[in-house]
């Protein structure tokens, strides 16, 4: 049985099928809706949609009346920062958005990444005489910069706000000399058993 005849057509059929599938994969938005108004961001950078709302204070850092910090899906956040000014980065993570009409960026530095293991990121719009509009979504790990869209009526943005919860777990040294041993261990019953 001649193997080499049957391995490139094989080899070419799994590529080809690859790159056919791969052009299914699209990203869906993820949206956030309160019933009054909504906004959404991308799947490639958010995991969820944390919490919603319609109201006023919203993103104060102050766990006494932070709305996010005091809602059921803010448990175990703690508050990180908070930038006010369209492009001006903050001094601690060099949090930052821009904002073109009822669409924008943001972005922050990924060393917050080395703190905590979930980050979520809070949107407030003013409500132009109206209650402001508040949206928090958790994003995807390593995730450190995207873009959104709001669909609603009033004001711009106002601000964005990081949230931090978790810790970011370092593995032992043990464990990888354990994981080597192992390698090492798996390699040497593969050689003996060739040589038998």
């Amino acid at each position: 049985m001649n193997t080499r005849t049957k391995f490139w057509p094989l080899v070419a059929g799994t590529l080809a099928s690859a790159f056919l599938m791969s052009g299914f994969a699209v990203a869906a938005p993820i949206k956030c809706d309160d019933a009054y108004n909504y906004m959404q961001m991308d799947d490639s950078q958010a995991a969820a949609c944390l919490a919603s709302g319609k109201n006023n204070p919203s993103f104060t850092g102050n766990p006494a009346n932070d709305i996010f910090l005091n809602n059921a899906a803010g448990t175990g956040y703690q508050f990180v920062e908070k930038s006010e000014n369209a492009g001006n980065p903050t001094a601690l993570y060099n949090l930052e958005y821009g904002q073109t009409d009822s669409t924008g960026t943001w972005e922050f530095d990924s060393s917050l990444w080395d703190s905590y293991s979930t980050i979520a990121i809070g949107f407030k719009f003013g409500g132009g005489n109206k209650a402001d509009n508040w949206f928090v979504y958790e994003l995807n790990s390593l995730v450190s910069s995207g873009d959104w869209a709001y669909f609603g009526k009033g004001n711009g943005l106002s601000h964005v706000s990081l949230y931090g919860k978790g810790s970011v777990t370092v593995p032992e040294p043990g464990s990888l000399a354990l994981l080597g041993v192992g390698i090492i261990g798996l390699t040497l019953v593969g050689r003996k058993r060739r040589a038998n």
